[in-house]
């Protein structure tokens, strides 16, 4: 039983930075404008246009930066439903997503 995922809408300014912990499993769609992702320690960045989605398996940082004005989309894959193992603990929801430091 999957707990469900999260979805998350961020707007950004022109040059605005957006900071992913650990981007395994997370969605990023490009719902507006375009956006430049990278990922530590990968030679490789991407640029998504408006309806373009990323995700990686990895666990790695990666910082989405607005290359003009844009509006992106996270999803957190779902967790497992860990309730029967952990029935005393509460409830805590941390995808290590938040608007990256100027």
């Amino acid at each position: 039983m999957n707990t469900g995922s999260q979805q998350y809408q961020v707007s950004l300014g022109h040059q605005g930075l957006f900071d992913i912990a650990d981007a395994a499993g997370v969605t990023v769609r490009c719902d507006e404008g375009s956006v430049w992702l990278t990922l530590d320690n990968d030679p490789r960045d991407f640029v998504l246009e408006a309806g373009e989605v990323f995700t990686t398996a990895e666990h790695r940082h990666a910082l989405v930066y607005a290359l003009g004005t844009a509006t992106i989309t996270l999803q957190a894959a779902a967790q497992p439903d860990a309730r029967r193992k952990r029935a005393a603990a509460p409830t805590r929801v941390s995808f290590g997503l938040s608007p990256a430091a100027a």
